[in-house]
């Protein structure tokens, strides 16, 4: 490859790159649908990117090769790069495949592991458009989740289903008020397809374990995400004292005290980053501004 082409060929990873960046920006200003799919467009080229750079990698002496393309990144524009491209496009739609399997296999394991039955829904919300299941499930940590079922109907036809699943413990602590909280919490994620795009995405960043972007990414889209269901919540509800309570009671049972750990779900992505952002939450949730229905303050930027 001549010196005087490398200019053009980096063109559009530079175009690609700008994209990336306005979206990320936009991100946190908006919540249009749209711009979600944008986004994950986005993500999965750069999830090809970076399984090409990391085939480049183990086919160039490993470290070796690891020093030489931070140092000239425009390797991977090189022609004969290209086969490396397409091994890479099928490992990511591979990657992107297991991960919708795992999320599929893991709520149907739920489903039929687990003992639990169907509850009524709560008659003070709307209940979302489609196919919707809200169900009990038999555990002894206080917890709260929604995700997608992707089913077959009676004319064989794919259908989505979504089910929200609270946890025997979270039924028996929380009043009737705070179940009702938590459950318009969850409908937020339904209305805004966290339980399709969102969940497969935190498992597709745990696949790509070698791309440290991908993981940061996906917590603070998780954190975000968390913000926006709780004013769905309150928008829902005009009651945002009550979700805190709810939330407050649910952190309090959910893991010994000083251990600095909180399960995945209701409480956002869990360890230890989830007990300061739960804190944010429920300061935000009984803050001042709190006084008119759904007037939670906008997510901060990150």
């Amino acid at each position: 490859m001549t010196s005087s082409g490398l200019p053009l060929l980096a063109l559009p990873v530079l175009l690609w790159a700008a994209m990336g960046l306005i979206l990320l920006v936009s991100f946190h200003r908006t919540t249009s649908e749209r711009l979600l799919r944008l986004a994950a467009t986005f993500v999965a080229l750069w999830a090809l990117l970076a399984t090409t750079a990391l085939l480049w990698v183990l086919t160039h002496g490993g470290w070796g090769g690891l020093r030489r393309l931070v140092l000239q990144p425009l390797l991977l524009l090189d022609p004969a790069a290209a086969p490396l491209w397409l091994w890479g496009a099928v490992g990511t739609f591979f990657l992107l495949l297991l991960a919708f399997l795992l999320n599929q296999a893991v709520g149907r394991g739920f489903l039929l592991l687990y003992e639990g039955q169907e509850i009524d829904w709560p008659r003070s919300l709307p209940r979302p458009t489609g196919a919707t299941t809200l169900r009990s499930l038999e555990s002894s940590r206080p917890e709260a989740f929604s995700f997608t079922l992707v089913e077959l109907d009676s004319a064989r036809r794919p259908r989505r289903r979504e089910v929200i699943l609270l946890s025997s413990a979270l039924l028996a602590r929380l009043d009737p008020e705070e179940v009702e909280a938590v459950i318009a919490h969850e409908l937020g994620h339904i209305r805004k397809l966290d339980s399709r795009y969102l969940t497969f995405f935190r498992t597709f960043a745990r696949l790509m374990r070698w791309d440290p972007v991908l993981a940061s990414v996906a917590g603070a889209l998780t954190h975000r995400e968390e913000l926006e269901a709780d004013r769905a919540a309150v928008r829902l509800t005009g009651r945002p004292a009550v979700l805190a309570l709810a939330l407050e009671k649910l952190a309090a049972g959910a893991a010994p005290a000083g251990t600095g750990r909180l399960v995945s779900g209701l409480f956002g992505s869990g360890g230890a980053p989830s007990v300061r952002e739960l804190e944010e939450r429920i300061g935000r949730l009984r803050s001042p501004a709190m006084g008119e229905r759904g007037a939670l303050p906008s997510a901060p930027a990150r």
